[in-house]
């Protein structure tokens, strides 16, 4: 059978848990590599809806001075596109609600619920296209072959001018995202490295020693 050429574009990977022959069973995510940056998005909406360049910079900019503000005094932030609200954990195992004391609770990150409508929008845009399996080799097949490692590395290295990132890396390399950052902070070590790996922004970039 051909293989599917359209559809949202989907990968599979093993999990530790097995099924009754001792077999792997599968788990299914996005295509990793694919990414839109907020440039693009605004250039988008720039040419759709007239929106001018800068805008939505400034609204994230503005959301993200005042949403930790409020989540921080505990409120939920209901949006379009979902609800934000601190996620919470106990440091250690407490049963007794009369036992916990304010340095036993430290911040887990943020829980994002996305909202119904927003799920029924994204359910409509993959309507009946539906999925493309994007079959890739397994990682550790990938990252016992070094000279396609390194020929990935050089193919990235070209494609941004200079440097690469994780997920640049990820895509040349077919390696999930996890394995890809392993690797190139692999060749961060050693007595003689291969790369440097330096902090831009929030992003961590990967240039050649």
């Amino acid at each position: 059978m051909p293989r599917k050429k359209y559809g949202m574009p989907f990968e599979a990977h093993p999990t530790p848990q097995k099924n009754a022959n001792g077999e792997s069973l599968l788990y299914v995510m996005p295509q990793s590599g694919l990414k839109r940056t907020l440039d693009e998005l605004e250039t988008y909406y720039g040419d759709k809806y007239s929106i001018r360049k800068g805008e939505m910079t400034r609204m994230f900019e503005a959301f993200m001075e005042a949403a930790p503000k409020w989540m921080a005094e505990g409120y939920r932030i209901e949006t379009p596109i979902g609800t934000f609200s601190a996620k919470l954990e106990l440091k250690r195992d407490i049963t007794n609600p009369d036992d916990i004391k304010h340095d036993d609770v430290v911040l887990k990150g943020i829980d994002y619920r996305p909202t119904k409508q927003f799920e029924k929008e994204l359910d409509i845009e993959i309507g009946s296209d539906g999925f493309r399996y994007i079959r890739k080799p397994l990682s550790s097949r990938v990252m016992n072959n070094i000279q396609h490692l390194e020929e990935a590395l050089q193919k990235s290295i070209r494609a941004n001018n200079g440097y690469t990132t994780v997920a640049s890396f990820a895509h040349y390399s077919h390696l999930t995202e996890h394995s890809a950052r392993k690797q190139l902070n692999l060749w961060c070590t050693g007595e003689n490295p291969k790369l440097q790996m330096s902090r831009v922004s929030h992003a961590h970039i990967y240039t050649e020693i």
